[in-house]
């Protein structure tokens, strides 16, 4: 007669539980000017929307997530540089300072 011999937990003799999975690691893509920039504009954005909260709730990110990256704990995303451009009405490229031609205007685009 065969038996089968299971743990309080559930498991079989010699199986192990499942390893948890890892939180992915932040994409820190963001270059070190640009991260700057994105805590300038995330605090320019607080002033403009009043509070953390409100702007957390706009852009549809934590309250944490964005007093980190504001105080410079946490390097943020191009995915939160993008939504905080939206939030501001702006471009990525506004917001992170994209490249800009030397002989031209970064404003308007007219030549010097």
């Amino acid at each position: 007669m065969l038996t089968v011999v299971r743990s309080p937990s559930g498991e079989q003799e010699g199986e192990r539980a499942p390893k948890r999975r890892r939180r992915p690691a932040s994409c820190n893509s963001l270059t070190p000017t640009q991260r700057k920039r994105l805590r300038a504009a995330l605090k320019n954005l607080r002033t403009a929307y009043g509070s953390w909260s409100c702007l957390a709730e706009v852009m549809g990110v934590s309250v944490a997530c964005l007093e980190g990256i504001a105080r410079g704990r946490d390097h943020g995303s191009p995915g939160t540089a993008q939504r905080a451009a939206k939030a501001a009405g702006i471009t990525v490229e506004q917001l992170l300072g994209g490249l800009a031609a030397a002989d031209r205007c970064p404003t308007c685009g007219r030549s010097g």
